[in-house]
């Protein structure tokens, strides 16, 4: 008898650029494993979307019309347990993406993923598994949520080697303020030293370009 070949997984895609979704589904066509089998631009309609293609999977993005893509997730996943979630987002805030695990997703992915790294997580997904990849919680460290605009604009200098006078003038700011963010930086990511401070910001993914 045939092998009998397996079953597609049924993916909805949301998200509001229609580019994206081009290239997402441009990707899936190039693997068997995958089948769109619908589109929503925004929340408002999602769920009757959802309804009538039935999806084994829900493709998300975090910014989208029409309401709070959390608020849904949160809800989709109480009211549908056995359809799989994973936000695909374009957000770095480590606010943003702990806001959307905390949302129960099955995954949390950044939209920079390769193809190759995207589908295996969302195969990871399908068979069960949470994935949320280093990178994202690396950017969901506490340590990030605590620092201001500024003091992340201090961080990134003092890795590129900057003095506090060069980080003065290039931030309009006296190198004696320079040197209280770097103090305050000090005692947030709890080091005790510039070397330290270096470490640590390059451990949770900060200084990466």
């Amino acid at each position: 008898m045939p092998t009998q070949a397996p079953v597609a997984v049924k993916v909805l895609l949301a998200d509001d650029h229609a580019l994206f979704r081009e290239g997402l589904k441009l990707l899936f066509t190039r693997d068997a494993g995958f089948q769109v089998v619908g589109e929503a631009q925004d929340l408002l309609g999602l769920r009757d979307l959802l309804r009538l293609t039935q999806p084994d999977l829900l493709l998300i993005d975090y910014h989208m019309p029409g309401g709070d893509s959390s608020a849904v997730v949160n809800h989709l996943k109480h009211t549908q347990p056995g359809l799989r979630i994973v936000f695909l987002t374009g957000s770095s805030a480590g606010r943003v993406l702990k806001q959307l695990a905390d949302a129960q997703a099955d995954g949390v992915l950044l939209k920079d993923s390769s193809a190759a790294d995207l589908l295996a997580n969302l195969r990871a997904v399908m068979q069960g598994q949470r994935v949320i990849p280093a990178a994202v919680a690396a950017l969901m460290a506490p340590g990030e949520g605590l620092l201001t605009r500024r003091e992340m604009q201090v961080v990134k200098l003092i890795g590129d080697g900057l003095s506090n006078a060069e980080m003065g003038e290039l931030l309009s700011l006296s190198p004696k303020t320079v040197d209280k963010h770097r103090e305050n930086l000090m005692r947030k990511l709890e080091v005790n030293s510039v070397a330290q401070l270096v470490l640590k910001a390059h451990a949770l993914g900060w200084l990466t370009s």
